[in-house]
C-alpha cells in the first residue's frame, strides 16, 4: 500500500506539477511513512528538463511542508490529553506510534525549541516535532520561522540535488541516510546565521529610529 501511495504521488508531480510538489509535502509532513526523500529529488528531476522552475520548488515544497505541521502543532496547543486521545484514535492510521511521540518528547525536552528546525532532517521526528512544540505552548511566530527555515534548507539541498543528478535522482535517499548527521549540523548552522543576520536587522533598525527620534528633540 506504501509504495502505491508513493508512486501515486510521484505520477502527481508528474501531471499537476507545481500543485502535486505542494499535496505531496503537505501528507509528507503528517504521514511519517512518505519520504521527502524521494519527493524532493523527483521535483528537482522534473524541474531539470525545463517542466518547472527549480526555485519555485523548493517554495512550494517549502509552504506545503509548512502547512502539513501546522495541524500537529494546534492540537498539541490544545493539550497533551488532546495529543494522546488523537494519537489513539489516528495514530494507527498515520503510522505514529507511542514510541514514536516518546522520542519526540525526549529530544524536545532535551534540545528545546531549536529541535523545531533540526528535526525537519530527521525520517519520523519531523512528523511528531509538532506536537511537543504546541504542548509547550511554542510562540505561533518562533514555530512558523524555525519550520520555515528547516524545511527551506531541506528542501533546497534535496531538490537541487534532484535536479544535477537528473535520472539518477533515487541516490539521493541513500547519501541522506549516509550523511544525515553532517546534513543537521549544517541545517542548525545555516539557522543560526538566518537567526542572527535578522536580529542584527532589527538592532540597525532600532539603532535608526532612536538616532531619527534624537534628532528631532534637538531641532525642537
Amino acid at each position: 500500500m506504501l509504495v502505491s501511495i508513493i508512486n501515486w504521488l510521484v505520477n502527481l508531480i508528474k501531471v499537476s506539477g507545481y500543485w502535486g510538489v505542494g499535496l505531496s509535502m503537505f501528507l509528507e509532513s503528517f504521514f511519517a511513512p512518505i519520504p521527502s526523500e524521494l519527493i524532493l529529488p523527483f521535483s528537482g528531476f522534473v524541474a531539470s528538463d525545463g517542466t518547472l522552475n527549480i526555485a519555485l520548488v523548493i517554495v512550494v515544497a517549502t509552504i506545503g511542508a509548512y502547512l502539513g505541521s501546522l495541524p500537529f502543532y494546534i492540537i498539541g496547543y490544545l493539550g497533551e490529553k488532546k495529543v494522546n486521545y488523537f494519537l489513539e484514535k489516528y495514530g494507527k492510521y498515520l503510522f505514529i506510534s507511542k514510541s514514536d511521540m516518546d522520542k519526540g518528547y525526549e529530544i524536545f525536552d532535551k534540545h528545546g525549541n531549536i529541535f523545531v528546525l533540526v528535526g525537519r532532517v530527521i525520517p519520523v521526528v519531523r512528523t511528531v516535532i509538532s506536537f511537543p512544540a504546541g504542548i509547550s505552548k511554542m510562540p505561533f511566530w518562533v514555530f512558523t520561522i524555525y519550520t520555515i527555515i528547516g524545511t527551506a534548507v531541506w528542501s533546497t539541498i534535496l531538490a537541487i540535488a534532484g535536479y544535477f543528478l537528473g535520472e539518477n535522482w533515487e541516490v539521493v535517499s541513500g547519501y541522506v541516510d549516509k550523511y544525515e548527521k553532517v546534513i543537521i549540523v549544517l541545517i542548525i548552522i545555516v539557522g543560526i546565521l538566518y537567526v542572527a543576520r535578522g536580529i542584527r536587522n532589527i538592532k540597525k533598525e532600532h539603532k535608526k529610529e532612536q538616532s531619527k527620534n534624537d534628532n528631532n528633540k534637538k531641532k525642537k
